[in-house]
């Protein structure tokens, strides 16, 4: 199986050489290197063109006019990628020599759509930190083997996938373009493949991912507003009507649309409003939120 990579740059210079190198040493050489800049003023494109120049392999970049921001400018890489298979790449990590392999190796495994893999991480100077990305995010083993158990089932309680460690198959990205500008570019397509097909987990660390001030969306992701997340599954309830998926799967997807649409509507309303509109939805604060305590919080009018 061939691999594409889908790369997003924006001002990245001073880690993407140290990437790039490891783009080129990949055991399994990729199929393409496709790479889109979000309109970057330092010398990123001048880094790719000395990239591309020694590459045994094509290296496509692409020069956005606009700033496009981060999701849409993933969907335009990928949707560029002519490869079998498509592994999203940041530009400020740094990657196993054996990533592409490795994943390689998953993919061609029947039934499987996409796979993602942990993380070391490191920091602005490339050196180690104490723990791995799963760990961080508190992606333990009793959620590990929940994914391996349930699959989509889990991610739509807590999904763990992270872009730079993801690969899948590229005949998935009709169903996954165009990517809503409301949701992070990994989180939709994790969702969207788990419905279809099988994704797959690797514990062992396929890149070092980097912790810096300038990065975007970093380790900790921050529950976003009430009005966003019902922005959200709502784009999502709209896709998954569209594909041939359980229908169990729609079923969780609106139960936890109308949970946020619940929430959304709780600060419009009083101390009792919020008791009795709460109430109303307990059970989907123990499937979506953080029980007992996320409950408490509404009723106080206190944002969890």
């Amino acid at each position: 199986m061939n691999i594409s990579i889908a790369m997003c740059t924006y001002n990245g210079d001073r880690f993407l050489g140290e990437q790039l190198r490891t783009l080129r040493e990949q055991t399994k050489p990729p199929f393409e290197v496709i790479i889109c800049d979000d309109g970057s003023t330092d010398t990123t494109a001048q880094l790719v063109g000395d990239f591309a120049g020694g590459a045994p392999f094509p290296v496509v970049f692409v020069s956005n006019s606009a700033n496009m921001g981060s999701t849409r400018n993933f969907d335009q890489a990928i949707n560029l990628c002519r490869g079998q298979a498509i592994a999203l790449c940041d530009q400020d990590d740094l990657w196993a020599p054996d990533k592409l392999e490795r994943l390689a190796q998953v993919l061609e495994e029947p039934g499987v759509g996409g796979v993602f893999s942990n993380a070391a991480l490191i920091n602005d100077q490339s050196e180690l930190l104490p723990e791995s990305l799963w760990e961080r995010r508190k992606y333990t083993p009793r959620r590990q083997e929940e994914l391996r158990r349930t699959g989509v089932a889990q991610l739509l309680k807590y999904n763990p996938a992270t872009g730079a460690t993801f690969a899948f198959r590229s005949s998935f990205v009709p169903q996954i373009s165009p990517i809503p500008k409301e949701w992070v570019h990994d989180a939709w397509i994790a969702l969207l493949i788990a419905a279809q097909s099988r994704l797959v987990l690797l514990p062992e660390k396929l890149i070092s991912y980097r912790i810096h001030s300038a990065q975007q969306v970093g380790v900790k992701r921050l529950r976003p507003s009430d009005d966003l997340l019902v922005t959200q599954w709502s784009a999502l309830q709209e896709r998954l009507a569209a594909l041939p998926v359980d229908p169990e799967i729609r079923r969780v997807v609106r139960k936890k649309l109308q949970f946020f649409k619940t929430r959304q509507a709780l600060r419009q309303q009083n101390l009792f409003g919020r008791a009795w509109a709460a109430s109303g939805v307990l059970p989907g604060y123990f499937h979506f939120a953080r029980g007992l305590f996320s409950y408490a919080l509404d009723v106080a009018g206190v944002r969890s």
